[in-house]
């Protein structure tokens, strides 16, 4: 084991007087890189491995194979039987999951701190000594065929589905993370062994370590466990342009057993991950409490929702903003053109200082408080660095509070694009939204 470069970033966040932390990052001599960060007096530490790779890596041919390799690595590796894994970090005390995303996949281990060895163990030999048992690739495909199924016990499913397809179209950002049932029955174990030592490299690994521990001991723990050696070439993610799509409104309706109308509204945003400051300041304003611009105007005031939220979805290469409202049957109408009313006044002036600074503060506030779990916070530097983005992490709230008017007023453009209707609504509705080919 070699030297190890260090680059440390002076990260310390001050919010109210109080010292939130400090990230350091340093790269093992095999490419991993790993940022650490100490939160005294918890006794607890998250270690987590965030790898470079997810549905954007994949085509029709394969959709599926990340989500579905996640749940191969739990079923024996180098060190550890099939099923072994989860039952010694419960014995320790910790927890453990994973979870597949369009740009990343990860695995995270949170238990006390005086076992954190067994977190650095498990993990690294899981992304980096999986075994691919053909009996456990076998019994594992009807497990995540019954995940895939069972998304169409939600009667609102398919308009999520098709909203993505048509808001994502031509980009892998159109596939489903889950994959299809063909696709899981046809992996092979060299198939998923390929994926495998493309994909888990570590150029493509960043290992976050988050808690009560020693800087020296979370240093060498990451060079006894991470410090493996791979000649396979670590290949690019899709980092292809994305070109927007929707040239004008798209309307679907779907019949299904339901009680009210549930109603997509969804814009394409010419922004990513990178961009994610404004748009969050703007989601809190809209939909942040029961009291946010479209719970007051449209729920309490003018009465043609029962629910209402909105978020954006920012992720590497894309980005869109959703708005999901709930009506009783038949108000689909009303509820969207209520809803035009109040999105088109962000552009209009009707914005005011003090109700910016609220939702800044709001946002801050959380903020603050996720950083004192290690989870959390370790979960949000493994995102930024995994996206490329670990200035957005290490300036997060110096940015919320440059947001300004003017700023929100400029996204809140996006609301006079054109946009995605979908609704889902009771099988005797006689709604009026047709298809627009």
């Amino acid at each position: 084991m070699g030297k190890i470069l260090y680059l440390v970033f002076a990260a310390t966040v001050f919010f109210g007087g109080v010292t939130l932390g400090i990230a350091e990052e340093f790269h093992l001599n095999n490419g991993v890189t790993v940022v650490y960060e100490y939160i005294p007096h918890t006794q607890i530490t998250s270690v987590q491995a965030w790898i470079k790779t997810g549905a954007v890596n994949e085509d029709r041919r394969n959709n599926g194979i990340s989500h579905f390799l996640e749940h191969i690595l739990f079923k024996g590796t180098k060190n550890f039987a099939p099923d072994e894994i989860d039952s010694i970090v419960e014995s320790n005390g910790g927890i453990m999951n994973a979870g597949t995303s369009k740009d990343y996949t990860t695995y995270y281990v949170t238990l006390p701190s005086d076992h954190a060895e067994v977190a650095f163990k498990v993990i690294s030999d899981m992304v980096f000594n999986a075994s691919f048992i053909p009996d456990e690739i076998e019994k594992e495909k009807p497990v995540v065929i019954q995940e895939i199924q069972r998304k169409f016990d939600n009667p609102t499913y398919d308009m999520w589905r098709d909203a993505m397809k048509t808001m994502f179209a031509d980009t892998p950002y159109a596939m489903e993370v889950i994959g299809t049932e063909e696709n899981v029955n046809s992996f092979s174990r060299q198939t998923l062994l390929e994926y495998y030592r493309t994909h888990y490299h570590p150029n493509n690994t960043t290992l976050v370590i988050v808690g009560d521990m020693q800087f020296a001991e979370a240093k060498n723990l990451a060079q006894k466990y991470f410090s493996v050696v791979s000649a396979a070439k670590a290949t690019k993610g899709y980092d292809k342009a994305w070109n927007l799509s929707i040239k004008s409104p798209v309307t679907q309706v779907y019949k299904r057993e339901v009680a009210q109308d549930y109603i997509l509204i969804a814009y394409q945003v010419n922004a990513t991950a990178k961009d994610a400051p404004v748009y969050e300041v703007l989601t809190e304003i809209l939909s942040g409490g029961e009291y946010s611009l479209l719970n007051r105007e449209l729920k309490y005031e003018k009465g043609v929702v029962t629910a209402v939220s909105a978020g954006e979805i920012l992720s590497r290469n894309a980005g869109g903003y959703i708005v999901h409202m709930l009506t009783n049957p038949g108000d689909t109408d009303k509820a969207v053109a209520a809803l035009k009313t109040s999105l088109l006044k962000l552009t209009k002036g009707a914005l005011t200082e003090e109700e910016l600074q609220k939702a800044k503060n709001r946002l801050k506030s959380r903020t603050v408080f996720q950083k004192e779990k290690a989870s959390s916070e370790a979960s949000e530097i493994g995102y930024s660095y995994t996206l490329g983005l670990k200035d957005y992490y290490h300036t997060y709230l110096n940015r919320i509070n440059a947001v300004t008017v003017k700023d929100v007023a400029a996204a809140g453009a996006l609301f006079s694009q054109p946009y995605i209707q979908y609704s889902t609504v009771p099988q005797e509705s006689k709604n009026s939204a047709v298809k627009i080919k």
